[in-house]
């Protein structure tokens, strides 16, 4: 898979999507919001699997809860990775 940052507004967000993949198309977006001493991201991710009306059904009964969990499951581990003290901004 081959993705591109497409868009890009530091600190706040940025997108990237998918260029060459699996997928007819993958939209990326991850937002920051300052939360007091922290910050939230949101993720919005959309896609369409390739073949028609076979991957129509595939996004909605595999693919939609699969990526879900995926999504998940790395945002936990970024935010054990981005919580090490040697990741965090002083000042």
């Amino acid at each position: 898979m081959t993705s591109k940052i497409s868009e890009m507004v530091v600190p706040t967000f940025f997108v990237d999507e998918t260029q060459k993949g699996a997928f007819k198309s993958l939209r990326h977006e991850h937002l920051f919001e300052m939360r007091g001493k922290g910050t939230l991201m949101t993720d919005v991710l959309r896609f369409e699997a390739p073949l028609g009306v076979l991957g129509w059904f595939a996004e909605r009964v595999i693919l939609k809860c699969y990526m879900r969990k995926f999504l998940e499951h790395r945002n936990k581990q970024l935010k054990i990775l981005a919580e090490q003290p040697e990741h965090r901004l002083h000042g």
